[in-house]
Formats: structure tokens, sequence, C-alpha cells
């Protein structure tokens, strides 16, 4: 999905909820509707010091090995029949940018207005930070299923010190189940969620 800044701490899907995915998905998921059938909340926090004025990546992938490293934070199912409704806040000084596929999610349209961390004209440009989406009550929000491009996170220090990064990770990982589009009434279908994929921002 793309990743989303929310107005306030947003509910998390619940069992019967049914969700639409639409262009840009696996296959498996792209424009159709699935239905949660078991919710399973769980916590994941990762802290990280990132040294003045660098950067460091993270990646929702998991690593060649399995498990998880300083890098690779194994964000993505590994079963079809799992859905990950992932929340995202932030406790420290450094900020974020979201990016997917290496490229940078929050630009503009004129050629090079883009992040751009050695530019005091464009290093706070596309990010969040933990004014926006704080630990305590995180407001950024993103999905993924298997087989997806992984979404990634550039951390950014821009202090003249050393800071810390705690970044939590709210993850409701959730069984779902393919619902025929035939056997929705048109309130169902007008009260599933949503998931836009991160390509249908590109035009």
């Amino acid at each position: 999905m793309a990743i989303e800044l929310l107005a306030e701490m947003p509910s998390l899907l619940k069992e019967r909820h049914i969700v639409h995915f639409g262009e840009g998905w696996p296959d498996t998921f792209k424009n159709k509707f699935f239905r949660v059938a078991r919710p399973q909340q769980i916590e994941y926090t990762a802290t990280y010091i990132i040294t003045a004025d660098d950067t460091f990546d993270l990646d929702f992938d998991k690593p060649s090995g399995g498990g998880v490293d300083g890098t690779y934070k194994s964000l993505l199912p590994v079963s079809s029949s799992t859905l990950y409704e992932i929340l995202i806040g932030f406790k420290g000084l450094p900020v974020v940018y979201p990016r997917y596929n290496n490229s940078y999610f929050g630009k503009l349209e004129v050629a090079n207005v883009l992040p751009d961390t050695t530019d005091d004209r464009l290093k706070y440009l596309g990010f969040y930070s933990q004014l926006q989406s704080p630990f305590c009550s995180p407001k950024l929000r993103e999905y993924t299923v298997v087989e997806q491009q992984p979404p990634q996170l550039r951390l950014f220090n821009n202090m003249p010190n050393d800071e810390r990064l705690v970044i939590r990770f709210v993850v409701n990982r959730c069984k779902v189940e393919k619902v025929d589009e035939r056997n929705l009434n048109p309130a169902e279908k007008e009260r599933a969620r949503e998931l836009q994929y991160h390509t249908v921002f590109t035009w």
C-alpha cells in the first residue's frame, strides 16, 4: 500500500471487516475483495542510533537467511491468506522518508523536486517525524501482503550529535479470505476499506 498519514490514531481492522485491493497489488489480491477472518495485534519496537548528519535505511523485506537484522524488518507476510495492517510511530529527533523501489514517495512533479538530505532546500520535503506520528499514538499506516514490493524507510539525523530514533510498529496480523464480489451487497461494498498500492500515485 501507499503509506498514509491520518488525522488521528486509526482503529484497526476487526473480524468481518471487508477490504478491497485496487490496481497494482500482486495478482492474488489485485481488484479483489477480502474479509478479515481473524486479527491479531503484535507490538514490534526497533531502536536506532543515527550518526550526526547521516542516514540509515530500513526495508520491510526479510534478510536472506530469515529473521530480522538492522536493515531488514520482515514486515511482509509469507502467506497469501495474511494481510499486515501496520501503524508506525516515532520517538526521537530524526525524520523519516518513505521510499518504494529505492525511490522517494513524497516528491513533487517538477524535475528534481524530491527529498535530498544534502540540500537544505529539500531535506524537509516528503518526510514524517514524531510530531506527525508520535510513538504513543501512531498515525502513519501501511498495509503489506506477500510478494509485493517491500516498503522502505530512510532515517535522517540532521542534528549535530548522534541521535536515537525509536520506531513503534503496531502490526495487525489479519487472516483474510477472498470474497466473491457477487456475494456482497452494495452497502458492504461501500463500507469496504480501499487499499491503494503506491504505484497509483505515479502519474
